[in-house]
């Protein structure tokens, strides 16, 4: 078992703005910096992140901020095409799943993928092009399409499903409920097999697999608790409580550190025992 301390060592800010729109939705981007002879000169790394109006990045080396595209809707989680550099994102109240290529110099332009109701959470399976989603509803769905959005599937009927993560290799798909008695859940990709693994769960806002751990984290919307469990759903152990009071939602990994969304900050946490807490104000 992994040992983690359960209060932060320190908390400091590494960036701030004058701006307080809340962070939605956050995830990490990694590609190579080329020369002009087409070699490896580094890797560049960027955490892109949404607000309710714009999809933006921030260069993890040198702080920059960038806006990618106006969005005018509320994206709740976004999927990445590591193989053909698409990004999925779904608009809820548009009701829609639209792509765009990513890294982009030119005028983004939207091609939407997939009418669906109340779209909250998009996973991408770049090994067989799958996007899967949920439509976050009392009677909701968790959905499956080719990424062209052809060939839509129901996979499983779910209360409230929220947002999803993939584990491709062991053909698994683990989800949370918006929910204040909510559960943490897994299935296979056809839908089969459940097994719920945490209950009362307060609106899982966020999940993440770690894939090279087996582990599965997740973020409650309310406390800001960050826990994990083994992948059978022993071994619960809670990471860290930010009480920031609501708003703490949606997780990414960059290595053996965990970014979280809080409010209008962007947290950051080592996942591996004594760790630091820092937050970039948005």
């Amino acid at each position: 078992m992994i040992k983690r301390s359960e209060k932060p060592e320190k908390i400091d800010s590494t960036w701030n703005s004058t701006a307080t729109l809340p962070v939605i939705a956050i995830i990490i981007s990694s590609s190579y910096i080329q020369n002009n002879l087409g070699l490896c000169e580094g890797i560049e790394e960027k955490l892109l992140f949404t607000t309710p109006t714009f999809v933006k990045e921030i260069d993890l080396n040198t702080a920059v901020v960038r806006e990618i595209v106006k969005q005018n809707d509320e994206v709740f989680s976004m999927a990445y095409d590591y193989k053909e550099e698409y990004l999925y994102i779904p608009r809820r109240f548009q009701g829609d799943i639209v792509r765009f290529r990513y890294p982009n110099t030119q005028k983004v332009i939207f091609e939407t993928i997939v009418a669906a109701q109340n779209p909250n959470g998009v996973a991408f399976d770049s090994v067989n092009k799958h996007l899967y989603y949920t439509e976050h509803d009392y009677d909701g769905t968790i959905m499956r399409c080719d990424s062209d959005g052809s060939n839509a599937t129901t996979i499983s009927s779910e209360r409230y499903p929220y947002l999803l993560t993939l584990d491709i290799q062991n053909r698994l798909i683990f989800f949370g409920q918006a929910d204040p008695n909510g559960q943490v859940c897994r299935l296979t990709l056809d839908g089969k097999d459940k097994l719920v693994f945490y209950r009362y769960s307060t609106n899982v806002y966020g999940i993440k697999v770690d894939l090279g751990n087996k582990l599965l984290y997740w973020m409650e919307y309310g406390p800001g608790r960050l826990q994990y469990s083994w992948y059978n759903g022993t071994g619960i152990e809670t990471v860290v409580t930010y009480n920031s009071g609501h708003n703490n939602r949606n997780i990414d990994f960059n290595g053996d550190t965990i970014y979280f969304a809080s409010s209008n900050r962007i947290m950051k946490t080592d996942k591996k025992g004594s760790f630091q807490l820092l937050f970039i104000q948005i």
